[in-house]
């Protein structure tokens, strides 16, 4: 036992030696791969992230003010006499009061120098003009100032919310439009898509053109969707072993708009479940009963999923051969995946060629390999079930990923997977304030791979290493150290008992410093003298002195068989 477990040490030390070799290097090249790549942004690497200045200019004139508006964007506030128009965002918000008989309107504007909310101060083309900070308006209507505060109030409620659909829908493009092919195309029939269409859910047929895919449920022709195969970032086939389903998913470069949903994940699949099991009331079900038939049934539904997986595959690999190169089908390696919490639930993530996808719920997750910059296992301590995974991007733009609550039994696997595709992983035993690190990074890059750059999470692995390291030694040594006590007590104990009282004394020397007079040999010995002696007085011993040494041997044989 002792030798296979110090082979296995062996060989768990070599491939960890190799792995912290390895990490050693891909830590080298990502500081110098930094070096170069801010090196012209020495000092203003946060420039492409930097906000600019937003100018909104209502009316140039007043002769430009419109009788009838229909989309409200500007206040027209009476000024000296003059009809000033100020751009709804400009307007910072807007409180009423009642002072005895009149009502007070306030309108605060967005000046720079305030004290807001956000982090960073809005900024300005001009900061040391003259800015309007608040208006003041009073009145004895009460009840039209209150009609004007609830309009100015749901303005810029709605400008807020329009300013939020902007935003979301900035990274959303026009795709490029589908050439359908003039022969029959390629069909994969009764499939479903996720997101859903709007409406019931119903399914549908993917076909193959020229330049992408599309699909459309025959029931309601007017929605479809269409894929271009030049927005595909990754196509994705899994196959319905030990699930429910079997899927074909692509993975988009920019979004698209699936109904009112903006999403970067298509996803097309066929539920595994046999017509038997199918408990809708649309199919009749068939019962069954007795062990020939349950074997029957297992061995069809065998033949349904591998039919059901050969025929996704070839359609996925039709895919690829249509796109001209391309994209190419990465597959799933269930046997590598691992449990962890993305997002609100435990789900099996598993490593592909390219990513780390889960797929089979959404919310979906593919994370492209080659977009990383570095992996940080947080919470790697001795004693505690699981840990987490940080994925830091090569756009530092762009927030990290965390992965929660990955069990500890995978940590190696985790470890050795990410080692052999070549992405820097390092672990710390706390989790770190990731949103000050990112910020700090994209303020100077530069400045930071000039300090160290990752190093920083590196020097937390080594001495982690070395105190785990240290505390497997002793371990093995407390180990040793025992199983060479319990071989000694053995020796001891099975020795002979008509061995001298000088050699059980220096075999037992150890012993009887912390157990004196509990050794079985010196009592047997003593015993026996005694009995000698008292014979001697009694004129009882007749004999040789080899009779009197044999006898009490076998007495005390048979005495301490019956003990």
């Amino acid at each position: 036992m002792l030798r296979s477990r110090a082979r296995t040490a062996t060989i768990d030390e070599s491939v960890a030696k190799k792995i912290k070799e390895h990490q050693s290097e891909l830590v080298k090249q990502k500081q110098e791969e930094g070096l170069r790549r801010f090196k012209g942004e020495d000092g203003g690497g946060h420039d492409t992230n930097e906000e600019v200045f937003k100018k909104y200019e209502s009316y140039r004139r007043e002769s430009q003010l419109p009788t009838k508006v229909e989309d409200l964007r500007s206040l027209i506030l009476p000024i000296n006499s003059y009809a000033v128009p100020f751009h709804i965002k400009t307007v910072k918000n807007v409180s009423k009061s009642d002072e005895g008989e009149y009502t007070y309107l306030r309108i605060n504007f967005v000046t720079p120098g305030q004290l807001s909310g956000k982090k960073d101060d809005v900024p300005f083309d001009d900061p040391d003009a003259t800015f309007i900070r608040n208006i003041s308006y009073r009145s004895t209507d009460a009840r039209h100032f209150d009609e004007i505060f609830n309009e100015i109030t749901e303005m810029r409620r709605i400008a807020s919310k329009r300013e939020a659909e902007r935003k979301e829908m900035a990274d959303v493009v026009e795709q490029d439009q589908l050439i359908l092919s003039k022969a029959r195309p390629l069909v994969l029939p009764e499939v479903f898509p996720r997101p859903a269409l709007e409406g019931k859910r119903l399914p549908g047929s993917l076909t193959i053109h020229q330049n992408g895919v599309r699909f459309m449920s025959p029931l309601r022709q007017d929605q479809k969707i269409d894929i271009p195969f030049s927005n595909v970032k990754h196509l994705f086939y899994q196959p319905c072993d030990k699930e429910l389903i079997v899927l074909i998913h692509f993975h988009l470069k920019s979004p698209v708009m699936i109904g009112k949903r903006k999403t970067r994940d298509i996803q097309f699949y066929r539920e595994a479940s046999d017509v038997q099991f199918d408990e809708t009331g649309n199919r009749k079900r068939r019962y069954r009963a007795g062990d020939e038939d349950e074997i029957e049934l297992e061995q069809e539904e065998r033949r349904h999923r591998h039919m059901l997986n050969k025929e996704f595959k070839h359609f996925a690999q039709r895919i690829a051969d249509a796109s001209e190169g391309r994209l190419q089908v990465d597959i799933p390696y269930r046997e590598l995946g691992f449990n962890g919490v993305p997002s609100r639930a435990s789900v099996l993530l598993q490593p592909t060629t390219d990513c780390l996808v889960h797929l089979s719920d959404p919310p979906f997750l593919v994370v492209t390999l080659s977009e990383l910059e570095i992996v940080h296992l947080e919470r790697v301590q001795y004693g505690l079930s699981s840990f987490d995974m940080v994925f830091v991007f090569r756009d530092f733009s762009r927030p990290p990923l965390h992965i929660s609550s990955v069990p500890s039994s995978s940590l190696d696997d985790v470890k050795q997977w990410l080692d052999s595709v070549d992405v820097c992983v390092t672990e710390g035993a706390v989790n770190l304030n990731w949103s000050a690190i990112m910020k700090t990074i994209n303020e100077d890059p530069y400045a930071f791979f000039q300090e160290g750059g990752w190093e920083f999470l590196q020097a937390d692995v080594s001495d982690s290493e070395e105190d785990s390291e240290s505390e497997a030694e002793s371990e093995f040594d407390s180990d040793l150290a025992g199983d060479q006590e319990e071989s000694t007590d053995y020796s001891e104990s099975g020795s002979d008992f008509g061995a001298s009282e000088e050699d059980s004394e220096d075999g037992s020397e150890e012993y009887d410093e912390s157990e004196e007079g509990e050794d079985w040999d010196e009592l047997e010995a003593k015993a026996a003298r005694d009995d000698r002696k008292k014979r001697q007085e009694r004129g009882e011993g007749s004999g040789s002195d080899d009779d009197d040494d044999v006898k009490p041997k076998k007495k005390k044989k048979g005495g301490f068989g019956k003990l």
